[in-house]
């Protein structure tokens, strides 16, 4: 137990002896005070815990998102339609973030989409959405306010942003024409 601690005793003194040797104190002045007289100055000296030091790489900040604001269109609390409400996403892949916004809104207990896919001919945007391999719903169980809610939601929501030219709006499941 003694050969460890001196051990750690020893490397910790290394330590300090080093990087009080790497600290380098330049000559006084002429006509400064000798050492251990206080100077007469304003300027305080600097000390470690005052010293600045330059930011690592590791700590340089990124850049912030663009953000952009869309309508996200989700069914009323009626169920008899569809209301907008603004909301701020990241303008790069703004579309598939608002796919993603309305999906999140329509999860629910026992009907969840595990992942989609939106691409687009000219106007029209084609949505692939997929269902977990264990889903125990499929969309054609759906109730006519949950049909609403998520194709609805994702419909008016693409085509009622200007932004993105979308005129109408084709879901398929795996390639296949979702036929409700």
């Amino acid at each position: 137990m003694n050969a460890i601690l001196t051990s750690l005793t020893l490397g910790v003194m290394s330590l300090m002896i080093l990087s009080l040797g790497s600290c380098s104190v330049s000559p006084p002045p002429a006509g400064s005070p000798s050492p251990g007289v206080p100077a007469a100055s304003n300027s305080p000296t600097p000390t470690p815990s005052s010293i600045a030091l330059s930011p690592s790489p590791a700590t340089k900040s990124t850049p912030p998102v663009k953000m952009t604001t869309i309508y996200l269109f989700k069914v009323d609390n009626r169920c008899a339609k569809l209301t907008p409400a603004k909301v701020t996403i990241a303008a790069k892949q703004s579309l598939e973030g608002a796919i993603a916004k309305v999906l999140e809104e329509t999860d629910s207990g026992d009907f969840s989409i595990a992942g989609y896919r939106i691409s687009r001919e000219g106007d029209r945007a084609i949505v692939d959405l997929r269902l977990p391999a264990n889903a125990k719903r499929q969309f054609q169980s759906l109730s006519s306010c949950e049909q609403l809610a998520l194709f609805g939601g994702i419909r008016k929501t693409l085509i009622d942003n200007s932004q993105w030219n979308i005129k109408s709006v084709q879901f398929t499941e795996k390639g296949e024409e979702i036929v409700l």
